[in-house]
């Protein structure tokens, strides 16, 4: 115990000197200090484990221009510290799969609006994208003029992530057998440091299968919620043909994903008549077990 003392009566002052050296001001007296702790939280606030994501990057904003990255200390904490007098933001992604999402380090100086973290796109075509399995994002933001000992805070991180799976019924026993394609499109590939929704148009032409009761079901598609103003669209091919194409759900709404979404698009061509449902997937789920 003596020890351990003597360890955290050293540590303290070298935290403060480090703090300090990092603030604008050299009487560091507007000088702002942060010990932050990031936390994977979903939307109805409920607290996730730091190992949902494989890992978490910090990145310092001073008056909305990076700054630096910013490196967590062994106790997991981001330790930043700045003039008082700007406003500064640190921003942290967090994603378990580096094969779909690329990170790339701003330079000193670039705007928070005009910087990203993108989709990569597949091998096979520029227009298709891999689709990430978590992508968690977070901000904390500080605007006031404040000074003295270090302040700890949480810094939440939400799954900036959608998923949707699309069945379409019947379309066996309508159109009879052949190759048939579920294209979906209005989706972007990246998200600015800001943690708008931006870039380029997304397409994804999940695989499916048939059940015996003729329904085609896709595999789950996860991307980026959808820009705002902008709509997904549901096209279904034959041997390469269009069947149908909509943007809008039965009841005439645009169809879209917000994060943390995991929706079924779930189509009936049984009278020759398409319509589209958008419905959370674990109820369709639940709509289909046979008690």
């Amino acid at each position: 115990m003596k020890y351990a003392g003597i360890m955290t009566f050293l540590f303290i002052p070298l935290l403060v000197m480090w703090l300090a050296t990092s603030c604008v001001d050299e009487d560091n007296s507007n000088c702002v200090q942060y010990a932050l702790t990031t936390q994977l939280v979903d939307k109805s606030g409920n607290v996730l484990p730091d190992s949902t994501v494989g890992s978490v990057k910090a990145y310092l904003f001073i008056n909305n221009k990076f700054d630096h990255i910013v490196t967590a200390e062994s106790d997991g904490k981001y330790l930043i510290s700045f003039d008082g007098n700007a406003k500064a933001s640190l921003v942290a992604f967090g994603n378990m799969n580096s094969d779909s999402v690329s990170i790339h380090t701003p330079n000193e100086g670039d705007d928070i609006s005009t910087i990203s973290v993108g989709l990569l796109a597949t091998r096979s075509s520029a227009s298709y994208f891999s689709s990430p399995t978590y992508l968690f994002y977070g901000k904390f933001d500080y605007t006031s003029v404040s000074s003295g000992s270090t302040t700890t805070a949480l810094l939440p991180m939400y799954n900036q992530h959608a998923r949707v799976h699309v069945v379409a019924k019947h379309l066996q026993s309508q159109f009879g057998n052949g190759t048939y394609q579920i294209v979906l499109q209005g989706f972007r590939n990246a998200i600015t440091f800001d943690g708008t929704v931006t870039g380029d148009s997304v397409t994804y032409s999940p695989s499916g299968t048939f059940d015996s009761n003729d329904y085609y079901t896709t595999e789950a598609v996860n991307t980026l919620p959808t820009k705002t103003d902008e709509s997904v669209t549901v096209s279904i091919y034959k041997d390469g043909t269009l069947l149908w194409q909509t943007s809008t759900d039965a009841d005439g709404n645009k169809v879209t994903l917000a994060a943390e979404d995991d929706k079924a698009f779930v189509i009936d061509v049984q009278k020759l008549d398409f319509t589209l449902q958008v419905m959370s997937w674990n109820d369709y789920e639940q709509s289909t077990i046979i008690y």
